[in-house]
């Protein structure tokens, strides 16, 4: 009986080791099949890595070259690229790193280097590759003037390789920018951050060349004859915008040829208050008086271009009968850009118009030369022929077209070059830009005050005009938001030199004993007017005047009577509405209501002057935006 009982009891020892031995090799296998997966995910992601370092040096490398124009060695770049994208994204694609992608901790490293593989591969593929193929024509030459035409053909075939390449290239730098990097592992959170930085250094560039290449086919003349209205802004008496609309000229472009057309002053035009070229906007009349209506030169009162175009444009084609395709406007400074990449240019008066001298030639010694009867028509003959010499320069095509591209763009970046189009289309793409000559509607990028100027004097006395304009913020930090600008006019004439002053440049009212200007300040979104005054300065006939409501922000105006030498100081207070039941602000205008609690860094916007405003902002707790 105890063989039998002993026999029974050994059986399920037996059956107890075979269990055992079964589970330790199955865990054996499963070990050795993730130690395998370890060592196969491990090396993986070690050359994902290393192909992804050097993709970032061949990216720079590339933005490096289509930022000089110089895309001669795209290919080999472009090869490079590909195979390394190529390489990352497929060791990302393996199964083993998808399931190890759900693993705590390591799993958002994983997805996160799959994220920035695939993005980075579209680069390669669908922005690169296709510019690569372009190398040989990719210049900035493609849209340089040469004997006063541009190459449509070359501009169309590279807009339809360039466009879906800027588009692919917006596409990848989202999918960067979302995702986490936060509970990634250093090293990698460090390169996620260097990529992000490096697509927002880049998508300025990147919207600017589709813009251009979006638009220019048509705006060139492709599709049939254009004709444009240029505006040139006298600085010496300043508005809103830069300066009065002193001198226009019709440019014509008929399939890429450039032709300058019939020129006018604005003494060219009717000034009846009673004929206003277009309907007067009561609200804005309200703060910049109807004549801006009725008479051309002020048509860029009001610090928003696409009103000043429109006034502009239906002045010539009631006066001319010729109904502008769009508006381009220009200050003697951007034409000092311009000359910098042209060289000098020589007048048939003798004068030579250069970098150096064309703001003091055209913004003030030009006057004293012509002063006397006559000398306000003679002035603006010299006007036309200095259009038309930096036009036939420009057009010739002699400029290096790197130089020229700079000298544009930094003409547009101080709003000195801006552009209105009539087709609703094309407007609704140049509104988005810089060309624009638009105040922001919202704080979504910063919180924008403005501050204006417009002489009242009739004169051309603003050549010695200093302004200095100072905004204090406290959007970012734990106070409520408010925006306090001050804002300070100096003249720097003596009494002497204002006495010796034609009386065009000093104007006829004072007789050179004061000067009249105009201030507007204009507050961010969704703020109130809460206070204006002087500060310091000036006399009866300075005082703070109408403040109301323009583009969907207060403004306060300010009527400033300055003697030479006299400095006056002036300023105004804006305050975040209240919101109130319903989400709403205070002041109830639908654009402040979307901006309440939305306020951004500060920033300041003012009137290109010929003598620059000098701008201070200073703000607290914006985490160094």
């Amino acid at each position: 009986m105890s063989a039998v009982a002993g026999g029974t009891t050994g059986q399920p020892d037996a059956a107890r080791r075979r269990a055992w031995r079964i589970a330790l090799l199955v865990c054996a296998v499963v070990l050795l099949l993730l130690l395998a997966a370890g060592g196969w995910l491990t090396q993986r992601v070690l050359t994902a890595k290393s192909a992804l370092e050097d993709a970032e040096g061949v990216v720079s490398e590339v933005a490096a070259q289509l930022a000089s124009g110089d895309a001669s060695t795209l290919p080999e770049a472009s090869e490079a690229l590909g195979r390394l994208s190529a390489t990352a994204l497929e060791q990302s694609a393996d199964p083993v790193w998808r399931v190890a992608e759900s693993v705590p901790g390591l799993g958002p490293n994983l997805a996160a280097v799959r994220a920035v593989a695939e993005s980075v591969d579209q680069i390669a593929r669908e922005a690169v590759a296709p510019l690569s193929e372009l190398s040989g024509t990719l210049t900035l030459d493609t849209l340089r003037p040469s004997a006063g035409r541009i190459d449509i053909a070359s501009i169309t075939a590279l807009s339809q390789r360039a466009i879906p390449a800027a588009q692919a290239f917006r596409q990848a730098a989202a999918r960067i920018a979302t995702v986490d990097f936060t509970h990634t592992v250093p090293p990698l959170a460090a390169a996620g951050q260097r990529l992000n930085e490096q697509f927002a250094q880049a998508l300025p560039a990147v919207d600017s060349v589709e813009t251009a290449l979006t638009l220019a086919p048509d705006m060139l003349g492709a599709a049939g004859p254009r004709s444009y209205l240029l505006v040139f802004q006298n600085l010496a008496e300043t508005t809103a915008l830069g300066g009065t609309a002193a001198a226009l000229a019709e440019i014509t472009v008929d399939n890429g040829l450039i032709s300058l057309g019939r020129q006018a002053s604005s003494r060219d035009f009717g000034k009846d208050l009673n004929a206003p070229a277009l309907p007067v906007d009561a609200g804005v009349a309200e703060i910049f008086n109807p004549y801006m209506y009725a008479t051309l030169n002020l048509a860029t009162s009001r610090p928003d271009f696409p009103t000043a175009a429109e006034i502009a444009s239906a002045f010539w084609q009631r006066d001319f009968g010729v109904t502008p395709d769009g508006v381009i406007s220009a200050d003697p400074v951007a034409l000092a850009h311009i000359l910098q990449a042209t060289g000098p240019v020589a007048l048939e008066t003798g004068h030579e118009l250069s970098a150096e001298n064309a703001v003091s030639l055209l913004l003030n010694q030009i006057y004293i030369e012509t002063a006397g009867p006559g000398g306000q028509e003679a002035s603006d003959a010299f006007f036309a022929l200095a259009a038309r010499a930096v036009f036939d320069a420009v057009s010739a095509g002699d400029a290096d077209a790197r130089d020229l591209a700079e000298a544009v763009g930094h003409g547009i970046e101080e709003n000195r070059i801006m552009m209105w189009s009539a087709h609703p289309a094309e407007q609704a793409v140049l509104a988005a830009t810089p060309l624009a000559g638009i105040l922001p509607t919202d704080n979504a990028a910063a919180s924008v005050t403005g501050v204006y100027f417009r002489d009242m004097s009739v004169s051309k006395i603003d050549y010695y005009l200093r302004t200095a304009a100072t905004l204090t913020s406290s959007a970012c930090g734990a106070e409520p938001p408010h925006f306090t600008a001050q804002v300070e006019l100096h003249s720097t004439l003596t009494q002497e030199q204002a006495d010796a002053l034609p009386e065009f440049v000093s104007g006829g009212v004072w007789q050179g004993k004061q000067f009249k200007t105009q201030v507007f300040v204009y507050g961010p979104p969704g703020t109130t007017l809460s206070g204006a005054e002087i500060e310091a300065g000036g006399d009866e006939e300075t005082f703070v005047g109408h403040s109301g409501a323009d583009l969907g922000r207060p403004v306060a105006t300010y009527w400033v009577m300055l003697s030479p030498g006299e400095t006056v100081t002036l300023s105004a207070r804006f305050d975040a509405d209240a919101p109130v039941a319903g989400g709403a602000s205070a002041s109830g205008t639908a654009s402040a209501a979307a901006a309440v609690g939305t306020f951004g860094p500060a920033a300041l916007r003012t009137t290109p002057m010929l003598n620059q405003t000098t701008t201070t902002v200073i703000q607290s707790g914006c985490g160094g935006r």
